[in-house]
């Protein structure tokens, strides 16, 4: 209740303030209290708001867009102390906004040392060498993050690969502690005693040459035989605070000035609120809580939980720092071959599947799954759920309608997580209900040539359908899941909104011979941009604050160096941003 409060009270000050303001745009010497602190013109600058409107001019005054509109009217506000830009042609949009991210995660992701780009087994062997040069020889080295599925090769790299590239060095290639294999170069294989007569607890967790019936250096399982405890974050709350300060310069220069942290921990919480209390933030920040539903807690510690993240939220009252929800996990992922899919996944060497019937793993359903929302819905927080498969996507959108019965649900905006595979029935549904979705369209990029390799290209009709979404109605996001690394372009999970944008449009995978994938779900230029601007502000509840250039929002905005709504497909993906405000501060700028 009082969340919705703040919020009313919020739209009431919001409609008096922009109508105040709308004085302003009349041929008139202003008042002192309509100049403006800062005015921008000879530009293009696209509002998004409902009529797409675009204008030459924007004023600024105390943070907030004062007023769009013709050179000559916003000229009108400017006084002795205002500050005049010029944009000399140049675009500008609104601060764009990612909906789904894990910033303390990436802050801290290269820590000790840079980590390359690696899309083929030369760009990980070429790692491997990089790293036996500085190392003491003995010491192990791992190759973390690099999925198998999205290097060039589709495979491992081999034992003699990793032998040849240090072969004084354990190695172990592991995507993932949970990844289904890992493999292992000679030194790693002698320290695990891992050899030809070595027994393991599950005899197909070693693969052997099928001659000699020496170990080939893949294993699944490999935590059962390997000293991996995976990356573990050391770092102390004023490192942490230093390392996201840097990364959010560089989601600034990607022309990013909101961001929701979708499994923010309480540790990580603290870390922000002392940014925010510092004014150290140079983004927005929407968290959603981490929420621990595994099988063996009680239902009525969940509860508590939520109702404490609930009480948490209650306590923030920043512009830039707000706790809108929760996050579960239903089911695996793409990469690893767990997505909890409608049909069989097929048998596959690559993700160690065997099993003709396999579907991948259900880790949150039915009557737990239902109350879990309903306790969420009541607390008035927003439910999201890792959903990547169709069969989890349909299991949580089910869940969803059986709660709206008894609860009330739709004002909380319940939400997808991934949504990678969706059917007909499960979007309108969505319509119906009120759910909206955060999806991540590099990963059609990435993972969609693989995909059609396993699944088939007829399972690939309703991935990442985002045509037939907007059609429908239903409000969907844009969102990086960037987690590792810190290259927008290149990271694990890429995170330059530009990459992203363009791929809805261009339906193109990466490693598909340059071929469409169902263009027919294609998105337009202008729902692109929507996805990044007005959609995400809507699932971040902060659509009357920002998500547009609109007389009493915040002067949240980019200026770009081409125009995105005219140049050609291609160059879109490489749109750079020349210059970002956020509260009309300036946060960042291109250096020659």
């Amino acid at each position: 209740m009082i969340s919705n409060l703040k919020k009313t009270v919020s739209q009431l000050f919001l409609a008096v303030f922009s109508a105040c303001l709308a004085a302003c745009a009349h041929d008139r010497p202003a008042a002192p209290s309509e100049i403006a602190d800062k005015i921008f013109f000879n530009g293009k600058i696209v509002t998004m708001d409902d009529e797409f409107s675009i204008v030459s001019a924007l004023a600024v005054k105390d943070g907030r867009v004062a007023a769009v509109g013709n050179d000559e009217t916003i000229r009108a506000m400017s006084g002795a102390r205002t500050e005049r830009i010029d944009l000399a042609g140049r675009m500008m949009l609104p601060g764009l906004i990612d909906s789904h991210m894990h910033p303390n995660q990436a802050a801290v992701s290269e820590i000790d040392h840079s980590i390359p780009d690696m899309a083929s087994i030369d760009d990980v062997l070429a790692y491997v060498r990089a790293r036996a040069a500085v190392l003491p020889d003995g010491e192990w080295i791992w190759v973390r993050t690099v999925h198998p599925d999205r290097l060039k090769e589709r495979r491992y790299p081999t034992r003699a690969e990793l032998d040849a590239a240090a072969p004084n060095h354990p190695v172990g290639y592991a995507a993932y502690i949970y990844f289904p294999k890992a493999s292992f170069n000679s030194a790693a294989l002698a320290l695990m005693g891992v050899d030809k007569d070595f027994v393991a607890d599950n005899p197909d967790d070693i693969e052997r040459d099928p001659v000699s019936g020496e170990p080939t250096g893949l294993i699944r399982h490999h935590t059962r035989y390997a000293p991996d405890a995976g990356s573990v974050d050391e770092t102390t709350d004023l490192q942490k605070a230093s390392l996201f300060r840097e990364m959010m310069t560089i989601y600034n220069s990607t022309g990013l000035t909101t961001i929701s942290d979708r499994k923010a921990t309480r540790e990580w919480m603290d870390v922000y609120e002392q940014l925010d209390s510092d004014s150290a933030l140079t983004v927005r920040l929407s968290m959603m809580g981490e929420l621990n539903t595994s099988k063996d807690r009680q239902i009525s510690k969940i509860q508590q939980d939520i109702r404490a993240l609930a009480d948490r939220a209650e306590g923030l009252n920043s512009p830039n720092l707000q706790l809108i929800g929760v996050k579960t996990f239903l089911d695996g992922g793409i990469t690893s071959g767990t997505a909890y899919l409608l049909e069989p996944w097929g048998e596959s060497d690559l993700y160690a599947i065997e099993d003709a019937d396999y579907r991948g793993n259900l880790n949150l359903s039915g009557e737990r799954l239902e109350q879990i929302i309903e306790a969420t819905a009541r607390a008035g927080l927003q439910y999201t759920g890792h959903t990547v498969g169709d069969g989890a996507v349909t299991e949580l959108v089910r869940a969803y309608k059986a709660v709206s019965k008894r609860a009330p649900l739709r004002q909380t905006r319940p939400s997808l997580t991934h949504a990678n595979f969706m059917t007909p029935d499960v979007i309108e549904t969505m319509s119906d209900v009120g759910i909206v979705a955060d999806i991540q369209p590099a990963w059609f990029y990435l993972d969609g040539a693989m995909m059609v390799e396993q699944l088939g290209k007829d399972r690939m009709r309703y991935f990442q359908p985002l045509n037939t979404l907007f059609g429908k109605g239903v409000m969907i996001g844009g969102g990086s899941d960037h987690w590792h690394r810190l290259d927008p372009d290149t990271a694990v999970n890429p995170f330059n909104p530009f990459l992203s944008m363009w791929i809805t449009m261009a339906r193109t995978p990466r490693f598909f011979n340059e071929q469409t994938l169902f263009p027919e779900e294609a998105l337009t230029r202008r729902e692109a941009l929507r996805m990044y601007t007005t959609n995400n502000a809507f699932l971040l509840f902060r659509e009357n604050e920002i998500g547009s250039l609109e007389a009493g929002k915040f002067a949240d905005l980019i200026v770009v160096d081409r125009d995105v709504l005219e140049c050609s497909l291609e160059d879109f993906r490489n749109t750079r941003v020349v210059q970002t405000y956020l509260n009309g501060d300036l946060v960042y700028t291109l250096s020659e």
